[in-house]
């Protein structure tokens, strides 16, 4: 039996579930039989491919390499069925679909739709859904429902980019993370529906920001509703760009863990960023309570990844853009819903400034640790954080590169592709169903490569490249 084709078809019966779930919700609400059989065709598909593996023993050993490759075949597979109901129910070509699955399974929220308010609610549900389960990762949801940890358990719960354990097991830190991610999720969904956001309306972008996904209902994303939810949305969009470890810490009473140092470098990051953009907006002649909550929003829907705006950011001059772009490039905390870079890393970048200059400054005899706080890092971790960043960094080159190559700017490219790579969401207009399918291929695989981290995927296709 092979096992990579094992797990990645388990995976997938988990997706298979929300779609039989939003076949009934369409059959009930939208009371159309097409797209109900658009979600229950795939469902049947994945649980058809199932069958022969179900009377199989579960595989106990499965390598860091293998783990590597069932995330991201698995990721991929999910986008491709994902997008079956988009085609099936006639509302997007199969590669706009595609597109459609991949921002919503990565918690991207770049769209191919231009209205969705005409969408049926069916559709606009299996958007959230999607963004929802990718959001914690939809690894996390397979070994939530598992009875015991394994070599198998570890491995994949690594491959998905974690590696934080707060119980005695890592099954028991991933149910933990789903019962906190449950919570905040009706928390503001309650407080959404408080501030007289329609309870549809209210679930859906509860689900999207927890999950630091973006997708909207209106075609006005979060300007469609009051200021107050914008303030609101703030702290939601905070709360899923934070470290579960962290919020663990706070649920258990450890109020001072939970103040981590990635926490004060999100502080740091978008009370800085927001200022430097609200006394520049305030300078060109914009109001300074309007310029206040539209820099502090938007910094902070760039740094965690969530991707909703209340303005339209290609009005931005290039000076704002660079900010929110550098905020898309940093990220979220490590172990949050959020991807990029992630703060830690560039806590570590930086701080590896200080302590190159104190090195440079002491006797070569002297040794200087490596210390941030009461961590002290490696040499191999340090060089690990180093390759990523470059690795990335050279990612989101190589597809500003194709985006210039069709006539958009150098700062809009790199808007656009940092958007992508970081899963994040926002746009300043270039995203749409009328781009050219090379732009569209290329947000694709930035989406997913972003999600994972880049090198499962290079590691499944050195695997094939090498067979």
């Amino acid at each position: 039996m092979n096992k990579i084709l094992y797990f990645s078809l388990k995976l997938l019966t988990y997706i298979s579930i929300f779609m039989l779930i939003d076949a009934v919700y369409a059959l009930i609400v939208d009371r159309s039989v097409v797209i109900t059989l658009a979600f229950l065709f795939p469902a049947s598909w994945i649980l058809f491919l199932w069958v022969p593996f179900m009377k199989e023993p579960v595989p106990q050993n499965l390598s860091l390499r293998e783990s590597f490759k069932v995330a991201a075949i698995g990721w991929l597979l999910m986008s491709f069925f994902g997008a079956i109901p988009f085609i099936l129910s006639g509302y997007l070509n199969p590669l706009d679909a595609w597109f459609e699955s991949m921002s919503g399974f990565t918690a991207t929220g770049l769209t191919m739709f231009t209205d969705v308010e005409s969408l049926p609610k069916s559709i606009l549900l299996w958007r959230s859904l999607t963004e929802w389960i990718g959001g914690v990762g939809v690894i996390a949801l397979f070994l939530s429902v598992m009875y015991r940890t394994s070599r198998v358990v570890q491995s994949l719960y690594f491959a998905e980019g974690r590696s934080d354990k707060t119980e005695p097991t890592i099954v028991g830190t991933v149910r933990k993370i789903w019962g906190i991610y449950l919570f905040y999720t009706l928390l503001f969904a309650l407080i959404f529906y408080l501030l007289k956001v329609p309870l549809f309306d209210a679930i859906n972008i509860s689900m999207t920001a927890l999950a630091t996904g973006g997708f909207a209902v209106t075609n006005n994303s979060i300007a469609a509703y009051s200021p107050y939810v914008a303030i609101a949305m703030i702290f939601a969009m905070a709360i899923g760009g934070i470290s579960f470890v962290s919020h663990i810490n706070l649920f258990k009473g450890r109020v001072r863990e939970f103040f981590s140092i990635e926490l004060k470098a999100m502080v740091i990051i978008i009370v800085l960023f927001s200022t430097i953009m609200l006394l520049h907006l305030a300078w060109l002649g914009e109001s300074w309570n309007e310029a206040a909550l539209q820099t502090f929003f938007h910094v902070t829907s760039a740094l965690t990844g969530t991707g909703f705006s209340i303005s339209d950011l290609a009005n931005l001059t290039s000076f704002d853009k660079t900010f929110l772009i550098l905020s898309m490039i940093f990220g979220g905390a490590y172990g949050s819903t959020s991807s990029a870079l992630k703060l830690i890393r560039v806590v570590v970048l930086v701080y590896g400034i200080v302590w190159y200059v104190k090195v440079r400054l002491y006797p070569k005899s002297a040794i200087i640790p490596f210390k941030i706080g009461k961590k002290v890092f490696e040499s191999t971790e340090v060089r690990d954080v180093s390759i990523y960043t470059t690795t990335y960094l050279f990612m989101l080159l190589l597809g500003a590169m194709i985006f210039m190559a069709y006539g958009n700017s150098l700062v809009n490219s790199l808007f656009e592709v940092a958007s992508a790579e970081g899963n994040v969401g926002l746009t300043v207009g270039i995203t749409s169903p009328f781009m050219p399918w090379v732009e569209k291929l290329t947000l694709i695989l930035e989406m997913w490569f972003g999600r994972l981290e880049i090198f499962p995927i290079l590691i499944l296709l050195a695997d094939i490249v090498k067979k």
